[in-house]
């Protein structure tokens, strides 16, 4: 069962990079216990497995509807605190996207395990945060700049967090 375990979850990974954020938090999950298969993993993708024939009409999607001028960059991240029980690390997410009154394209998203044990919701939030902007929104800008035609000035990359304290720390 592995190795077709491991082909259906490479399948179903990129799948999720191009259409579907929703699976990949669980897809990186069963990813990681490829070595370490245990029957409760069976059940597990047998669950995922369930979810994705049951949502396949779900999709990413974008709207455009405002001139270039009224466009901005969002940025969104988010962590949780010791998702996975075996080793208490955070996982954080990342969602870019290039957001208007009338518009809503999603421009990239991004689901990565942290690498050391956070003490607190915050610490794992600012983990979050700052590898969202260092990996996607930064990066991002330069490419922004040129495409929207704005010069750094008038560029701006909002950030968005749903952790007061965090918020707090970063301003």
């Amino acid at each position: 069962l592995q190795p077709v375990a491991a082909s259906g979850l490479m399948q179903m990974l990129y799948g999720a990079r191009e259409a579907r954020p929703d699976l990949l938090r669980a897809i990186s999950l069963l990813a990681r216990k490829i070595t370490k298969w245990r029957p409760m993993q069976d059940l597990q993708l047998h669950r995922l497995m369930c979810y994705v024939k049951t949502s396949l009409a779900h999709r990413q999607y974008g709207w455009v509807g405002d001139p270039i001028e009224a466009l901005e960059l969002h940025l969104y991240t988010d962590a949780d605190l010791a998702s996975d029980p075996e080793d208490s690390v955070s996982t954080s997410g990342t969602y870019f996207a290039l957001v208007g009154p009338h518009t809503h394209v999603p421009l990239g998203h991004r689901c990565k395990r942290q690498t050391a044990v956070s003490h607190s919701s915050t610490e794992s939030e600012i983990v979050s945060a700052d590898h969202g902007l260092k990996s996607i929104g930064l990066p991002a800008l330069d490419i922004w700049e040129l495409l929207l035609g704005k010069s750094p000035e008038q560029l701006q990359l909002k950030m968005f967090q749903d952790n007061d304290a965090c918020c707090r720390i970063c301003r």
